[in-house]
């Protein structure tokens, strides 16, 4: 009798770990389902906010006659063995001037530590004005090879941040063939337009994804 009460209570056992895991699977199938189904709306806001962001980028490097104009965003791009975070910066959005090469392909996923004097020295300021590129050369070694393998004479960067303040990325002014010119607070007070107008399209992508 006791083993037919012990074989009843394993089934039932049984059972109701058959009927768990058959909603646990039912849940799962849900939210694939439903995280399948809003990728098409995703790609439609994405694929609009970030024609708004190329179309500015490109009415101020028009503005400011530069020859190219980027976004880099800073990331995570894992961790190395100690468990540090392997900080890396990438460049997500370009326009180029007629005649000047497209460098965002290789721009791609650059370690922080390489630039750090950079990444540091812009993140203390908000900005930096680099009105020749040999201005840099001693100082900063690194970020001068990089920049100069990109064709630059001159450059004008300038932070991007979140809505709490945090540094995400930075917005990137480039002159290669023509002259300087983010010379006056008039054209400060562009890039600064652009910067605000990128941050708060940058924060409606966020949202979209929540």
């Amino acid at each position: 009798m006791s083993n037919i009460t012990e074989f009843l209570n394993d089934f039932a056992l049984l059972i109701l770990g058959i009927g768990a895991l058959a909603v646990a699977l039912l849940k799962t199938y849900k939210n694939t389902k439903k995280e399948l189904d809003s990728i098409p709306k995703k790609l439609k806001r994405q694929a609009t906010i970030d024609n708004l962001i190329i179309e500015e980028l490109e009415k101020l490097k028009e503005s400011v006659n530069a020859d190219r104009v980027q976004i880099y965003d800073f990331h995570n791009g894992g961790h190395y063995a100690n468990g540090r975070s392997a900080l890396k910066i990438s460049c997500t959005y370009e326009v180029c001037r007629t005649g000047i090469q497209s460098k965002q392909a290789q721009l791609q996923a650059i370690p922080v530590s390489c630039i750090s004097k950079f990444v540091s020295e812009l993140l203390n300021d908000g900005k930096l004005e680099i009105k020749k590129l040999e201005e840099i050369k001693d100082t900063m070694p690194a970020t001068y090879q990089l920049k100069k393998s990109m064709g630059l004479n001159s450059f004008y960067d300038v932070v991007i941040n979140n809505k709490n303040g945090d540094p995400i990325g930075f917005l990137a002014v480039q002159f290669v063939k023509n002259p300087y010119n983010v010379k006056y607070e008039s054209d400060k007070e562009k890039v600064l337009k652009t910067k605000f107008f990128i941050e708060e399209k940058l924060e409606e992508l966020l949202k979209g994804r929540k």
